[in-house]
């Protein structure tokens, strides 16, 4: 037995009790700063914190919840990891998330309060450095910031008029004020410094928000050994105290800052191992100028494919906004424009009014780097380091299922104003896409936009063969959509005597509500949790074979009728 102080955390705590943790959801995360949260079972967030590295953060929650049940952990069943930059982004990041989700585990930063700025204003004549909340931007106005807190403003703010002695005073006063007699302003107000001369010393004060404190400092050194030189002690002291201060205002941070709208920013990240077959999307989600929502994907990619970035982006983009009627005026993509994208950005966002960027710049090229990063730690997380039998149990758990679901089908149906409807049905084995099994199903009996009868036409298709042909069923069917499309799949298999041996859900797409035959009310999951994660590659892997099948249908079609025309139209 070791002697500890009450409260203190255990130095060590054995490796099967935290592989028991983490088994349950908890993993420890990335050595790196950034922004964790911890969510219920139903997927709300419950706490959100920031820390210096991840890892050693979660593991310290992982161990408060060994030693007592009372802990933030112990009301959690998983966490997720958004990497960050820095710490300072962290920090931000999490004010605003907290602000967001108002977790019932913070106390702090759940107020409304905005983050400061620093405004200089370069309609003046003679310019200032002020600072402002809520920014809004103008002709005249640069704006800087945010930070972290009005103190951390006010401190650069101080800094930066005392070093290069701006004016304050909001109109120019007829003599000087205490500020030019303390020696930290150059009074303009009675011409003891022209325009020019004052412009260049606010262009150094732009350059250090800028955050190029490299091109600054020298000059500023070689002022202070010159005030030194004469004798001016003061201001070579002041001088010597803003070198000193000149770091903290060198690093820049993106996840706060001005703007209006909605823009989405994505990133990509491929697993290390070339065997396994799902790409990670992180997705930042911004609502004026605020980082919202943070959301990892996993796109499956077919097994004889190799997962190249228009593909992963085409089927992204397809599976996640085709079915939305609310879109973000942007979307921001990380990387250069791969070949074959356009079609499917004119088709999805051609009339919808959404601009699509590849390779952003300036303050989306960090959030940019964000979502990477968020997509980077759930290929980590995710993909490469749990065993497929853990998140099977998982989802095991999850739905209540009689056996471990190694082997999942998913179907879903595809149409277009009442033509060529067809289906697909897609095999995953073990969590990964076995594409040699895929089926696709031409639509025979239903006429119109009966979604429900093409799903039931497609489940009494499929299993009626795989029954006489004495086929192995599978663990679990994934229907793409709600309580009605998986009671039409349910009542084919019962007319196939197979509702009691074949475990069927459907899975929503809009709040990734899982609904079961046997409950009123839809499941409501943490949607990023692995199990889930796995269930949504399973829908989206669906839903994109069937539109790859409807579109080669619509493509003949079209084709069939133009030839038809020109044959009737004669030579």
């Amino acid at each position: 037995m070791t002697d500890r102080r009450p409260g203190e955390l255990p130095a060590f705590v054995p490796a099967s009790q935290l592989a028991a943790a983490t088994r349950e959801g908890f993993r420890p995360g990335p050595d790196l700063p950034g922004v964790y949260l911890f969510r219920s079972a139903q997927g709300d967030v419950v706490y959100a914190g920031k820390a210096a590295s991840l890892r050693r953060r979660v593991l310290d929650h992982l161990r408060a919840r060994i030693e007592k049940d009372g802990s933030i952990v112990a009301s959690s069943a998983s966490v997720e990891f958004v990497p960050t930059s820095t710490e300072r982004e962290a920090l931000l990041l999490e004010a605003s998330l907290i602000k967001q989700y108002q977790p019932p585990y913070n106390v702090l930063l759940k107020d409304d309060r905005s983050f400061p700025y620093l405004a200089v204003t370069r309609d003046e004549e003679f310019p200032r450095i002020v600072l402002v909340r809520r920014p809004k931007r103008r002709a005249g106005l640069l704006l800087f910031g945010p930070y972290t807190s009005v103190r951390e403003a006010r401190g650069a703010e101080h800094l930066l008029a005392d070093l290069f002695r701006l004016r304050r005073c909001v109109r120019l006063p007829k003599a000087p004020c205490l500020y030019y007699h303390l020696g930290v302003c150059s009074a303009p107000c009675i011409g003891l410094i022209d325009r020019e001369r004052y412009r260049e010393d606010v262009d150094r004060a732009v350059a250090i928000l800028r955050g190029q404190v490299a091109t600054v400092r020298p000059t500023v050194e070689e002022e202070m050994r010159r005030a030194s030189a004469k004798e001016e002690f003061e201001r070579a002291a002041l001088l010597r105290d803003a070198l000193a201060g000149l770091g903290a205002l060198a690093e820049r941070q993106s996840v706060v800052g001005p703007g209006s709208g909605r823009a989405d920013v994505l990133g990509l990240a491929y697993p290390k191992e070339a065997s396994t077959l799902r790409v990670a999307v992180g997705l930042v989600r911004v609502e004026d100028g605020e980082v919202r929502h943070t959301e990892p994907h996993l796109v499956a990619i077919p097994a004889d494919d190799v997962p190249e970035p228009g593909e992963v982006i085409r089927q992204f983009l397809t599976q996640y906004y085709g079915a939305r009627l609310e879109l973000p005026d942007r979307i921001y993509i990380a990387g250069p424009r791969p070949a074959g994208v356009d079609e499917t950005i004119d088709e999805l966002f051609g009339v919808r009014g959404v601009e699509v960027r590849f390779r952003p710049t300036g303050r989306y090229a960090a959030l940019a780097g964000l979502a990477e990063r968020l997509a980077r730690a759930t290929v980590d997380q995710l993909v490469a380091r749990p065993a497929p039998r853990t998140v099977l149990a998982a989802l095991q758990s999850l739905l209540d299922l009689p056996t471990l679901p190694t082997r999942i089908e998913g179907t879903d149906i595809s149409i277009l104003q009442g033509s060529d409807a067809v289906g697909s049905i897609v095999v995953f084995e073990r969590g990964v896409p076995a594409r040699s099994e895929y089926r696709r199903f031409r639509i025979r009996t239903v006429p119109g936009m009966n979604d429900f009868a093409m799903v039931a036409e497609v489940v009494l298709r499929r299993y009626r063969r795989r029954l006489a042909e004495s086929e192995r069923l599978p663990d679990l069917l994934l229907v793409d959509g709600g309580a009605g499309q998986l009671q039409a799949a349910v009542g084919s298999l019962a007319a196939l005597g197979l509702a009691d041996r074949l475990p069927a859900i459907g899975l929503a797409k809009r709040e990734e509500e899982v609904y079961r035959p046997d409950r009123a009310e839809p499941l409501r999951p943490n949607p990023n949790a692995p199990p889930m994660l796995l269930l949504r590659a399973v829908r989206d892997e669906a839903h994109r074979f069937a539109v790859s099948y409807h579109r080669t249908r619509r493509r003949l079609r079209l084709r069939e009728e133009f030839d038809r025309a020109s044959a009737a139209a004669g030579p």
